[in-house]
């Protein structure tokens, strides 16, 4: 089969899926490629969105009124924008460790569920500038057999995107009321996959499930306004994400011998990624 229409058929398929699905990190190749004693550097850009539920405690007092209560909120379709620089070392020919540094942005709508203080759902927004994101991961080639592999990968991320100002009316029936603020946050995630993958000449194509959990926080603190009376609020709120199962698929290209270009997508209930990096590995090491 022509190599170019079997990459360009493998594209068209991600895609579609991808169009069609309401993530975590960058995971990029199932298998290892550096080599036992080598050196790998790289760069990764990733693009993903995700749905998240977050509950916590509202602290407000605005003049004589001294208010706390639970409050649970979602995140609805966060999207983040991550670029990494990454470096790898294999420890045997079949098995590799890495790291990454880089950054991050977050922007999504945070919607207030109904409480006892608060009787609808009210909006508003987060939108963070980048800020720091790093990890670390490791991953195996499991079996080869002919062009065949099977491999594995687990893998831990941190985000910290930048503060966002945050701004909402909460209670539709006091429209002169508003909280007005900072918010902030952290999150974690664990990713573990398993992948078959199919060599064509310079061409890798890989599939295979994986897990993700997500866990981190929120939190506000600003003002409260209502008329005349200004206060003070502090909104400290917890992030759980049950595992996540779902489906990666990718294929790389042995630009050569030195270069490999992947492109992956990522897909999972209520969340979505696609990444694309690109890996040098020199022949001798830098010398190492």
């Amino acid at each position: 089969m022509n190599i170019s229409r079997l990459a360009t058929a493998t594209w068209i398929v991600t895609g579609v899926v991808v169009s069609v699905a309401p993530a975590g990190a960058p995971m990029g190749s199932p298998t290892a490629y550096v080599g036992a004693g080598n050196w790998g550097v790289g760069a990764e850009y990733g693009y993903g969105q995700m749905d998240l539920e977050a509950s916590g405690t509202v602290a407000e007092v605005t003049g004589s009124l001294d208010t706390s209560w639970a409050q649970h909120f979602r995140m609805d379709t966060l999207k983040s924008n991550m670029a990494f620089g990454t470096i790898a070392y294999g420890l045997m020919d079949t098995w590799d460790i890495f790291a990454r540094l880089g950054a991050t942005n977050a922007k999504d709508t945070i919607v207030l569920s109904p409480s006892s203080i608060r009787a609808e759902e009210r909006q508003g927004d987060f939108d963070g500038s980048f800020g720091l994101a790093w990890g670390v991961g490791t991953r195996a080639t499991l079996h080869r057999s002919g062009p065949w592999s099977i491999g594995g990968l687990v893998q831990f991320t941190w985000f910290r995107p930048g503060d966002s100002d945050f701004s909402i009316t909460p209670d539709p029936w006091i429209p002169d009321e508003s909280w007005t603020g900072e918010a902030k946050l952290h999150y974690w995630q664990a990713q573990a996959s398993l992948a078959a993958a199919f060599q064509v000449d310079t061409w890798r194509l890989w599939a295979g499930p994986f897990v993700q959990y997500t866990q981190g926080d929120m939190d506000f603190s600003g003002a409260t306004s209502i008329a005349e009376l200004t206060g003070t609020l502090n909104w400290s709120s917890t992030i759980g994400d049950p595992w996540r199962v779902g489906g990666h698929f990718g294929a790389n290209w042995k630009v050569s011998d030195q270069f490999n270009l992947w492109m992956e997508g990522q897909i999972a209930s209520d969340c979505w990624l696609v990444g694309v990096g690109l890996v040098f590995v020199p022949e001798k090491s830098f010398g190492i």
